[in-house]
This record gives C-alpha cells, sequence and structure tokens, in this order.
C-alpha cells in the first residue's frame, strides 16, 4: 500500500501572532504525506517525452491530484518484457520495480497500443498493485507533452486515496477534481473491471473517431520519415531512373502530353507499387494466430500501411524536388522549346519532374530488394512492434 509518513508540529508558538500560528499549521497538513511516482518509458520517444515533463510533473499532480502530498517524481527507462500475445501487463512487474526503485505508484508509458473487451485503451491503473499503464498511440499525433500530463492526472486521481483529494470548490477558482474530464465530445469512456490480478479502472477509446485517432498515434511512433535514409540503394535506382527522365527528349514529350488527371494517376500507381513492395518483399504483414489476435492485426497492418505511405511519400517528395532542380539547371528554355515545339513555363518543367520521379519510384521499390530488412522495420516500427515481430518470428 501507499508509503505515508506523517511529521510532528508543534501547535503553540510563543510569541508569534494566532494568524501566523494558523498558516503555519495549515501548511504543515499540506505535506503531512509524501508519495513517490515513478515513470517506467518504453526506450525512444516514450522516454524523451518523460525527460521532457519530469520537473514538471511535481507541480502539476500538486495542483490537479491532491495538495496535500509532497510529491516526488522520478523515472526509469525500461522495456519490459512482453507476454506470450505481444502485451505488455505492467502488473506483472510492478511490484518488483517499486521494491528495487523504492516508489510507492508506478505508471509505465508505453508504445505499444492496449486493447481490453476489443475496445482500445488510452490507461488503464491497477488499484490492487498500485500501477498503471499509459498507451502512448492513443493519445494521438499532436501535443504528447500536454496528452502525457493529462493521462498522467487521470490514473494519479485513481490509484491516490481518495481523502488525499479533497474536493475544490469553484470559490478556489477550480473545477473539482473529480468532474474535471475528457468533456463530452471526446470519444472516451471510463470503466472499472475486477479481474484475477485486481480492480482495474480504464480509460477507452470508442468509435471510428477513436480508431482513427490510435492509428495516427501509431504513424507519430513510428516516425516514418526516418524511412528515406534507410532506402539508400533504392534512392540510388530511383535516382538513376529520374535521370534518364531528364536527359531524354522522348520523355519530354510524352510528360509534355499527359494530362495532371493522368499524371496524379501514375504517381498513385507508383506510390502504391513501392509501399505493396516494400510490405510485401520485407514480410511486414501481420497474419492472425486466432479470431482474438486478428482485431489487433488489422490494426496493426492499418498502421503499416499508413507509415510506410507516409514514408514513401516522403521519399517522392525529395525525388521530385531533386529532379525538378536537375531539370531547370541541365535543360535550356531554348531547348526544350525547340524540342517540343511549343513555348516552355515552369509548369512544362514540373510535369517532365513529376512523370520522370513517377519513373524512378516504380525502380526505387525494386530497388529496395538490396536493403535490410531490419533496417526498413525500424524506420516504420516502434520498438516494441519490432519485438513482437520478432517473437513472431520465433514462434
Amino acid at each position: 500500500m501507499l508509503a505515508v509518513s506523517t511529521t510532528s508540529m508543534a501547535r503553540s508558538m510563543l510569541g508569534q501572532p494566532r494568524a501566523f500560528t494558523n498558516t503555519y499549521e495549515q501548511e504543515a497538513a499540506r505535506h503531512l504525506h509524501k508519495i513517490t511516482l515513478g515513470l517506467v518509458t518504453d526506450p525512444g520517444l516514450p522516454t524523451d517525452i518523460a525527460a521532457n515533463i519530469v520537473d514538471d510533473l511535481t507541480a502539476v499532480l500538486e495542483e490537479r491530484v491532491s495538495d496535500q502530498v509532497q510529491w516526488t517524481v522520478d523515472f526509469h527507462s525500461e522495456s519490459l518484457p512482453l507476454d506470450g500475445d505481444g502485451r505488455l501487463l505492467v502488473w506483472k512487474h510492478s511490484d518488483r520495480i517499486k521494491r528495487e526503485h523504492g516508489w510507492d505508484l508506478l505508471i509505465c508509458l508505453s508504445e505499444l497500443s492496449r486493447r481490453i473487451d476489443n475496445e482500445l485503451v488510452i490507461s488503464e491503473a491497477n488499484l490492487d498493485h498500485e500501477a498503471a499503464l499509459v498507451a502512448l498511440p492513443a493519445l494521438g499525433p499532436v501535443r504528447l507533452r500536454h496528452h502525457v500530463l493529462t493521462a498522467i492526472v487521470r490514473v494519479g486521481r485513481v490509484l491516490v486515496p481518495d481523502e488525499l483529494q479533497p474536493e475544490r470548490t469553484e470559490t478556489g477558482g477550480q473545477r473539482p477534481l473529480k468532474k474535471l474530464g475528457a468533456g463530452t465530445t471526446s470519444p472516451q469512456r471510463k470503466t472499472s473491471t475486477d479481474r484475477k490480478d485486481g480492480t482495474t479502472s480504464s480509460l477507452r477509446l470508442t468509435g471510428a473517431t477513436g480508431m482513427v485517432r490510435m492509428l495516427l498515434g501509431m504513424i507519430r511512433i513510428n516516425r516514418p520519415w526516418r524511412l528515406v535514409p534507410s532506402l539508400s540503394s533504392a534512392f540510388a535506382a530511383a535516382a538513376a531512373t529520374s535521370a534518364f527522365g531528364i536527359f531524354y527528349s522522348s520523355i519530354w514529350m510524352m510528360a509534355n502530353s499527359l494530362t495532371v488527371a493522368r499524371q496524379a494517376s501514375v504517381t498513385v500507381i507508383a506510390v502504391a507499387a513501392m509501399i505493396t513492395w516494400l510490405i510485401s518483399y520485407n514480410d511486414m504483414w501481420e497474419k492472425p494466430k486466432n479470431a482474438a489476435w486478428k482485431r489487433d492485426s488489422r490494426m496493426y497492418n492499418g498502421a503499416t500501411v499508413l507509415s510506410v505511405g507516409v514514408g514513401v511519400g516522403f521519399f517522392y517528395v525529395l525525388l521530385f524536388v531533386l529532379t525538378l532542380l536537375a531539370g531547370l539547371a541541365i535543360i535550356p528554355p531554348g531547348y526544350f522549346e525547340k524540342t517540343l515545339g511549343q513555348p516552355v513555363d515552369l509548369f512544362s518543367y514540373i510535369s517532365l519532374a513529376w512523370l520522370s520521379t513517377s519513373m524512378g519510384t516504380i525502380a526505387g521499390a525494386l530497388g529496395s530488394s538490396f536493403e535490410d530488412d531490419r533496417a526498413i522495420r525500424q524506420a516504420t516500427y516502434g520498438r516494441r512492434e519490432i519485438e513482437r515481430y520478432e517473437a513472431r518470428q520465433d514462434d
């Protein structure tokens, strides 16, 4: 249970005014209880966020959870092991970790998603083990620092005893702590469940809006913009093919004859081909082992497609910019006009670079066959997803 310490205070102070004595007693009462909160974070983005908020968290907890507690906050980066189904159950490790670090409460900030009863979980607190899990992907892709602080406050209110959380009246300028929630328009709902491993209270995502937020959060965790540096061979093949379009006049004439709609169609085909090739060749598609895992596999496959898609999008834009600059630098406008038999402008160069980039992207998909598949997964998966993937491969 919580480690609570008390300090004896002298009630009488000789020679001091009564008003000063009352103020002194009020300040002493606010610090009758001491709680050490420990954060366990997955390596990577969760650890970076924890390092960013740890200095502010003490004041936030005192203001929004309980001002009767003297808070101490510590954090430790550790990749907790997953169970056979690829899930992270914090309660199996919480007692050991709290004992090792001398913590009273434990909150794990994980980059894995969590599902209970077919519902996605934002946070889950186990009252018997005095530990909680915050699923970082469920917080969405933006304002992560703010959302993490809010999630920690929510689970803190669940774990801290009610007697240490007095209701604040409106005369103090703040809403009651128990009523400070996510808002009626938020795709969230609270549940409490008695399980064999203890009583849990969870905040869950609901509906299509919740699923979209989870997918976007998973993409943010995966950081797909790291894909471009991992595709050096593919980019070299794509750049060489794009250069072919810059130097051959037949490509100039073809680009000039294509409409914007047809150019866009070619782009979609090229990008889709590269996404499909990267996922299939590197075996990044999750195959469900059972009906329960099928729901999660659909979500992870969706996140994989979107993450790779965003990475390929960065790939395409970078290749397009380089191709356009090369065309502007190499092809003289007069010679370009003479070859096409009509006046040219900036859009003529853009159209040529556009078609050349689409050609190069298709060639880049084949060039990606020479890349290290682990490097590609590291660029489009979070660290814990890689562990799940490797465990599945071992099975």
